[in-house]
Parts: C-alpha cells; sequence; structure tokens
C-alpha cells in the first residue's frame, strides 16, 4: 500500500521525493490521486525571463515534469525588466499552481 510522503519535507528529502515521483510517474500523467494529487506540472516562465527551483541541479529540473505539492517556485527577470504579477507560486494539493488567474509578465 501506498503512503503520501510527510509534508513539509526537508529541503534534501524534498528532492528525493522529486526524483521518486519523476520515476514513478508514467509519461503524460498530470496527476496520480492520494485523496487529490501528489503534484503540479512544471509551467512555463514568462517571456523574457526564467524560474528559479530551489533545492533542485540543473540536471533535476530539466529530468523532472512533476513538483510535489508545497513546492515553490520563483519567477525571475532578465536584466533592464522588471516582473509584474506574482513571483512565486506554490503547488497546491490539487495539482494547480497559486495565481493560476494572475498573470506574470516582465516588463522594460
Amino acid at each position: 500500500q501506498v503512503h503520501p510522503p510527510p509534508f513539509p519535507l526537508s529541503l534534501s528529502r524534498m528532492e528525493t521525493w522529486i526524483l521518486l515521483f519523476a520515476v514513478l510517474i508514467p509519461p503524460g500523467l498530470v496527476s496520480a490521486s492520494w485523496n487529490g494529487t501528489i503534484g503540479c506540472r512544471k509551467i512555463r516562465p514568462p517571456p523574457d525571463g526564467g524560474i528559479r527551483y530551489p533545492g533542485l541541479t540543473q540536471e533535476q529540473i530539466y529530468s523532472i515534469e512533476i513538483l510535489p505539492v508545497a513546492y515553490e517556485i520563483e519567477f525571475v527577470c532578465r536584466v533592464n525588466r522588471e516582473l509584474e504579477g506574482p513571483r512565486v507560486r506554490k503547488c497546491l494539493g490539487n495539482g494547480m499552481w497559486t495565481d493560476m488567474d494572475k498573470r506574470s509578465r516582465c516588463r522594460e
């Protein structure tokens, strides 16, 4: 029987769970259920911007598709650009990111 991971996780344990999720989740699966979902799909950064994934290596960022519930990402903009809209988004238990109804974009 599979049990959900205990949350909140320490950063090193969170990395372990992220890698586990990446290995166990079949390609194309958006969410799996344990009373909801186990995480959120990666989202695209704003044009002229990027996303910071705290605690993950570049290799991990490229190899995973699903981030765990409660994981936070941060939008960043290139030099001479300023972020308009939410800077931080958090993965919710329903498989959605916070503030998805608000656009984040990089402005000159």
